[in-house]
Formats: C-alpha cells, sequence, structure tokens
C-alpha cells in the first residue's frame, strides 16, 4: 500500500514539472516576439530613402546618381512627424535655393512682370443674352444688319407688323367706348398689350391719336455686341 502511495506520488511530481516547462516553451517565447516584431519595424522605419534636390519625385534605397539630371542623390529627411499628399513635392531648404524657388503670402499687389501665354478666348456665357421680339409677327424694318455691331439697351433694333396685335388694338377701342359702365374691360384690353411689352406711354399714345398702329418697334432689352444674327427682313418670328 505504501508502496502505491509513493508510485502515485512521484507520476504526480514528474506530470507538475514536465507541464511547467512546457507552459515556459509557449508563453515566454510569445513574450519575446512583440520586441522582435518592434525591432524589426524599427529597422524597416529608420531606412534610408535617397532622393534628388532637383527632381524630388526620384526616390532609391540606395545612393547613387539621379537618372534626370545626373546629380549626386542626397538623404532625403524625415516625414514621418505629418502624412503628406502624395502629389505635393517637399524640397528641403537647400533644394529650393538650387531650383531658384521662392514663396511669398497671397495678397493684393500690381502685377511687376508680364506673362504670354498661349490659350483660347471664348464668350462668358452669363453674360450672353438671345434678343427676343415679345410681339409675333413678320419683320418689316431691320435696323442692325451684321455681327459686331454695338446696341445700346432700349435702341430700336427692328420693327415687326403683328395681326395679333392689331386685333388687339380693335379690342382696346372698343372698350374704351364702354370704359364708364364697364371699367374692368377697359382694363383687360391694357393688360392685354402690356403682356406684348407695351409700356403705358405706348399704349396712352395709341388712345391719344385714336388709330391703330399696324407696325411696333422691336428695342434692345440689354446693351452688347451683337455675335450672331439669327433673323432677315420678312422673317417671321415668335413672341
Amino acid at each position: 500500500m505504501k508502496n502505491i502511495n509513493k508510485n502515485t506520488i512521484y507520476i504526480a511530481a514528474a506530470t507538475l514539472v514536465i507541464g511547467l516547462l512546457i507552459g515556459w516553451f509557449i508563453f515566454g517565447g510569445q513574450k519575446n516576439a512583440p520586441k522582435d516584431e518592434h525591432k524589426h519595424a524599427t529597422e524597416i522605419a529608420g531606412e534610408t530613402i535617397w532622393t534628388c534636390s532637383m527632381h524630388p519625385q526620384i526616390r532609391k534605397n540606395e545612393p547613387g546618381d539621379c537618372p534626370i539630371c545626373g546629380m549626386d542623390l542626397i538623404p532625403l529627411e524625415n516625414e514621418q512627424e505629418g502624412e503628406i499628399d502624395p502629389m505635393a513635392i517637399s524640397m528641403s531648404p537647400t533644394a529650393m535655393q538650387l531650383a531658384n524657388v521662392s514663396t511669398a503670402l497671397v495678397g493684393k499687389m500690381k502685377p511687376i512682370k508680364q506673362v504670354r501665354l498661349n490659350g483660347k478666348v471664348q464668350v462668358d456665357e452669363r453674360l450672353v443674352y438671345s434678343q427676343s421680339s415679345h410681339i409675333p409677327g413678320r419683320v418689316e424694318k431691320l435696323m442692325v444688319n451684321f455681327t459686331g455691331e454695338f446696341v445700346n439697351k432700349g435702341q430700336t433694333i427692328a420693327s415687326v407688323y403683328s395681326p395679333e396685335l392689331v386685333m388687339a388694338q380693335e379690342e382696346l377701342f372698343e372698350a374704351q367706348k364702354m370704359m364708364e359702365t364697364q371699367p374692368q374691360l377697359f382694363n383687360a384690353a391694357k393688360e392685354k398689350l402690356k403682356n406684348w411689352k407695351l409700356s403705358d406711354n405706348q399704349i396712352e399714345g395709341i388712345l391719344k391719336n385714336g388709330k391703330i398702329q399696324e407696325e411696333f418697334p422691336i428695342q434692345a432689352d440689354v446693351s452688347g455686341y451683337v455675335t450672331k444674327k439669327t433673323i432677315n427682313l420678312g422673317d417671321y418670328v415668335r413672341k
């Protein structure tokens, strides 16, 4: 019985020792792994990059000559303190002097140098205006005859005969006869003429003359140069 107990104790002790050894090999090795990885990462981060002072886009892992200008490559300064845009170019003070690069604060000043560049001149679309007649009819007179002519705002550029406008004037004269009994009808007839961009002075002139005006002038809405002429004498235009 005593021999059996002694054997059991020996087996348990041996098992405990073996378990401790296995645990040390497993967990002891993992503690050293981060140190090794950190050391390896430090070596990679500390690797020297060589570049050209005139062509910063050139980067090599060893010294040598620039493949563009042949100058000796110089060590690249540590740029890990901040992220740099991959499209940006970083130059050392020495490289800026060699490349004759200077910087200045943005401000307003008089130009001191003329720069001649090739390019194409285009019209600012925001300033382009298409003149409409505002009155449907046939073009009887055309005062603007060629591209490039300057037109002032309010200038008469054409004269239009409009059957619809003739009919609207007849309605105005008929409504004028009933102005005292049906003033709203008279006002409606005047508003109809105003929809065709006739001014109050033009309407009053028609009423004062007592005659139907067959041709109406088209006046320029804005000032500017004529860049394109799309109508000719005798053409029909819409409102």
